[in-house]
């Protein structure tokens, strides 16, 4: 289905999995296949998705028994903006709100309410940290 605005299922799961390792105790670590279980979703994906997340370096990993992946900050200090670029790059409503040129640019009279739409939301996912929404 498509649709305006729908946020993408690789972002719905990453903020999922982001939420689980920020209710992890201090010392503790999640496996991308306990993660994978709970969330209904391939392992493989999952591991996609935490390794798109330690790029940002957003998550922390470790091999072996006990391992997994646990936030690589607290919580308070990662937005939902650095987990959105993370998992999908910059963020632009528009291409060319994205970088500069636009085919259509003399004849467009669109930019500027999808400029004002797009600052709106990347205010949003700025000032709401992780933490705000595991409470």
């Amino acid at each position: 289905m498509n649709s305006l605005f729908r946020v993408s299922e690789r972002n719905h799961f990453g903020l999922i999995f982001m939420t689980q390792l920020a209710a992890l105790p201090a010392d503790g670590f999640l496996s991308v296949k306990d993660a994978a279980k709970d969330m209904a979703m391939s392992d493989g994906y999952l591991e996609e998705i935490a390794l798109s997340l330690k790029k940002g370096e957003l998550v922390a990993g470790r091999q072996g028994p006990g391992g997994g992946y646990r936030l690589a900050r607290p919580a308070k200090e990662i937005t939902v903006e650095e987990i959105v670029t993370a998992l999908e790059g910059p963020i632009a409503l528009v291409p060319c709100l994205e970088s500069h040129g636009c085919p259509v640019e003399s004849k467009c009279q669109s930019k500027r309410l999808w400029g004002f739409l797009q600052k709106d939301v990347l205010a949003t996912l700025r000032k709401t940290n992780l933490q705000e929404i595991v409470v």
